[in-house]
């Protein structure tokens, strides 16, 4: 099972940038605001780089039967269940309802520098997947969890 990022936030922000530089051009030509109007335009001009940047970027969690694998951009590790100790959601915030894909490890089995910048490693043999996906974390879990117990038998 492949879950794609989810990129709407980089979409409304393209869409903001858009909107951001037309008012820059408008500061310089109409208004006449010289250094306002540029300035403006470039940090539209520069957002919206960041933005198609972001959109075209690969990035997916894909779930298989023996493991997951995380990929963004050039970069795609898989971690294997036989690997893993426990699959867990845990609340960061309760106030604001911040909750986090949380994976522990057995001891020694993190390649820290396979997860660096596709997983964020906490300890020694924790990791947390932060990215937003199409599906929620709740969904998530339960494929990975459902997947994780049936490689236990």
């Amino acid at each position: 099972m492949r879950i794609n990022e989810n990129k709407k936030g980089a979409v409304a922000v393209l869409v903001l940038s858009v909107v951001l530089f037309a008012a820059g051009c408008a500061g310089y030509f109409y208004y006449q605001l010289a250094g306002s109007g540029i300035f403006t335009m470039i940090m539209g001009l520069l957002c919206a780089a960041f933005c198609v940047r972001k959109i075209a970027q690969v990035g997916f969690l894909q779930i298989d039967d023996d493991g997951f694998g995380v990929q963004k951009g050039a970069r795609f590790a898989k971690f294997y269940f036989k690997d893993i100790e426990e699959i867990s959601v845990k609340t960061i915030d309760a106030k604001r309802k911040i909750d986090v894909l949380n994976v522990k490890f057995k001891r020694a089995k993190l390649d820290r520098d396979a997860a660096y910048g596709l997983i964020q490693p906490i300890g020694d043999n924790d990791a947390v997947i932060l990215d937003k996906y199409e599906l929620s974390k709740s969904e998530i879990f339960r494929e990975l969890k459902g997947k994780f117990e049936s490689q236990l038998g």
